[in-house]
């Protein structure tokens, strides 16, 4: 397998990135559900601990039980959805290594080019180094296969 250049692309890289940004998406939702509870007085005065006299008074936002309960579902919502984006994701990057280490010669550098560091065809073929025209036959033959 080559190694990557920095300046390439990495699908890898991509999908790690995607489920990093949905983690951070989630703990965001998480957050926001908390805060629905605080703002709701779910918590009740268990919760409080205690009045601060010393601080000007504030205007406080309540929000209405039906309506804090609506906002924690969506939020949940959300949650579940993220979750399976990242569970989908991670398929497809074991799927993808899967394919990957079952490959060999011609075939694994045509995949290593053109799937994980999306190249053209063109480009790959200048890297293997083989002519456009093969490597289009090879991906033919790959796709029948169903490794593509």
């Amino acid at each position: 397998m080559a190694k990557p250049n920095n300046k390439e692309r990495n699908l890898f890289e991509e999908i790690d990135l995607k489920i990093m940004l949905i983690n951070e998406r989630i703990k965001n939702h998480r957050r926001s559900i908390e805060k629905a509870k605080k703002d709701c007085g779910w918590y009740g005065p268990s919760g409080v601990g205690g009045v601060d006299y010393s601080k000007e008074p504030t205007n406080s936002v309540h929000i209405s039980f039906i309506d804090g309960l609506r906002m924690i579902e969506l939020d949940e919502s959300r949650i579940r959805d993220l979750e399976e984006e990242r569970k989908e994701l991670r398929r497809s990057k074991r799927r993808i290594k899967r394919i990957y280490g079952s490959l060999a010669g011609t075939e694994a550098q045509i995949y290593y080019w053109r799937i994980i560091q999306g190249l053209t065809q063109a480009a790959a073929a200048e890297k293997i180094p083989i002519s456009v025209r093969q490597l289009q036959r090879i991906e033919s033959d790959m796709k029948d296969k169903g490794l593509l």
